[in-house]
């Protein structure tokens, strides 16, 4: 076959793949998969979530003015605070139920707002750098009496199960069975963020532009929790889930209130809010008996759950 000749069969052929790719393009669903579709069953079925009266917060306490990311400890008797300083290097700072007085813990460059406490009253705090990536450490220290001391510093893939960020999707690691298994994809939003319930039951996860998702790790499904939603925090005993439901004009938050989640009975109920604070972060006491929370004004607080 002549040169010139072949030119043009070569175009119709490239035209055929051409007209084929779109025929294909087209085929595809026009909405994004739900939920349910990034693991192979949909918790949408599975949980049937009730809503609940609204829960009033009682014994309301302001207790620091310029600090942030509150957490309490699981007794709700001692509360750290964050700092972030001009110089580089991040505080924590413990505010005391018993003296009402507050004392900076710690400052350097490691320290980072993703604070948590264990059931021995032991703080947790993942390393500065790359809190939620697979080679994230995790930094344990022991409130003494007037110092805090570092108990260990170990990679998080060292626990039981392990949930990362790899590339906007959440991947959930097992020691056990020594898988990986990706419980989000990056088709339908993309997913940062993941903390795995303290029973190891759940990873709860944010979506930017979704809100909340909770994985069902039993269940080896995902439960969409709700819209809006940021800051994600379990109990202690990892019964109740708590986060914030926002919403913007674009630049600031306008608006800020806490829904809580009972992960036992399928239920989810709003904490009251009586003064339109914009509240921004809450961590929960055992059995969710006592909240730490902090308003968009940087201001700490403290108060009781009335739960049963």
């Amino acid at each position: 076959m002549k040169f010139k000749t072949l030119i043009p069969v070569l175009c119709c052929i490239v035209a055929v793949f051409c007209l084929a790719g779109v025929s294909f393009a087209q085929t595809l669903p026009d909405n994004p998969p739900v939920d349910g579709q990034m693991v192979r069953l949909d918790a949408k079925r599975l949980w049937k979530m009730s809503c609940l009266p609204n829960l009033p917060m009682q014994n309301t306490e302001k207790i620091a003015e310029n600090m942030r990311y509150p957490s309490i400890s699981p007794d709700g008797r001692r509360v750290v605070m964050f700092v972030k300083h001009d110089d580089g290097r991040n505080a924590l700072h413990e505010w005391k139920k018993d003296t009402r007085e507050i004392r900076e813990l710690i400052r350097h460059e490691d320290v980072s707002n993703f604070v948590t406490w264990d059931k021995s009253g032991l703080l947790n705090m993942r390393q500065r750098s790359n809190p939620f990536f697979r080679n994230a450490v995790q930094l344990r220290y022991d409130v003494e009496p007037h110092k805090l001391s570092l108990r260990d510093k170990k990679p998080i893939t060292e626990s039981t199960f392990t949930a990362y960020d790899e590339d906007d999707i959440i991947i959930l690691e097992s020691k056990k069975t020594k898988t990986l298994q990706a419980i989000s994809d990056n088709r339908a939003d993309r997913y940062y963020g993941p903390v795995v319930s303290p029973d190891e039951r759940f990873v709860v996860f944010n979506g930017l532009t979704s809100g909340v998702h909770l994985f069902d790790i039993e269940a080896n499904a995902v439960v969409y929790i709700g819209s809006n939603g940021t800051s994600p925090a379990f109990s202690p005993d990892g019964r109740y889930l708590i986060y914030a439901q926002t919403t913007d004009d674009g630049n600031e938050v306008t608006s800020g209130d806490f829904i809580l989640v009972d992960l036992d009975k399928h239920s989810w109920r709003v904490i009251s809010n009586p003064n339109h604070e914009i509240r921004l972060n809450a961590t929960l006491g055992n059995h969710a008996g006592s909240i730490a929370y902090a308003t968009s004004d940087g201001t700490s607080w403290i108060a009781t759950l009335p739960l049963e």
